[in-house]
């Protein structure tokens, strides 16, 4: 049984949503600021609409797709054997991300974030930042929701990355925005 609602899920098939896709996410993966490539975890993929234009788009990209609804991996059925190895897909929550530490070049959210509540927005970042490889980028692209109590800004979300050392590499818009961080690379232990 699906856990998302019949208005989220209507929301997602509905036509400004998928127009939505098609303009929003080639943009934002163009704002990457280096090359988009490598073993790349996307999270929240829902139907893989974003999937689907990650992999046209990138055929250097090996793609792990992951949402918290058992559903969706049927959608992904026709991708999967359009794509082969290039797409792996697995239910997951992106608070307990069943993967290794540093397993990833790239981690990107896009309209992942709002779903989230702010009393676990840092959880969601750290755990990004675990399966990112030192050095590695995490994109988010998302819209700010009007309901105050519920709101997730681009400066709340750059001040947790900040908080954790990493480096602020592209960030823009208010409402809708985006934002693309590299995680750290450890600090060596002092020789002596």
């Amino acid at each position: 049984m699906s856990i998302l609602s019949p208005l989220f899920k209507w929301w997602v098939n509905a036509w400004p949503h998928r127009t939505h896709i098609r303009r929003q996410v080639p943009r934002f993966l163009r704002s990457c600021p280096e090359p988009f490539r490598g073993e790349v975890l996307e999270l929240g993929a829902g139907r893989g609409d974003t999937s689907q234009k990650i992999l046209e788009t990138f055929p250097q990209v090996e793609l792990t797709a992951i949402d918290i609804d058992p559903d969706s991996a049927a959608y992904f059925s026709g991708l999967q054997h359009k794509y082969g190895r290039r797409l792996k897909v697995r239910q997951a929550n992106m608070f307990q991300l069943p993967f290794d530490r540093d397993a990833f070049d790239i981690v990107i959210g896009i309209n992942v974030f709002p779903h989230v509540k702010p009393f676990s927005l840092r959880k969601a970042i750290e755990e990004s930042l675990r399966v990112l490889r030192p050095g590695g980028l995490l994109g988010i692209s998302d819209k700010a929701l009007m309901k105050p109590s519920h709101n997730i800004t681009r400066d709340a979300i750059a001040e947790i990355l900040e908080q954790e050392d990493c480096e602020i590499l592209h960030s823009s818009g208010s409402s809708r925005y985006e934002l693309w961080a590299r995680k750290p690379y450890p600090v060596p232990p002092p020789q002596g």
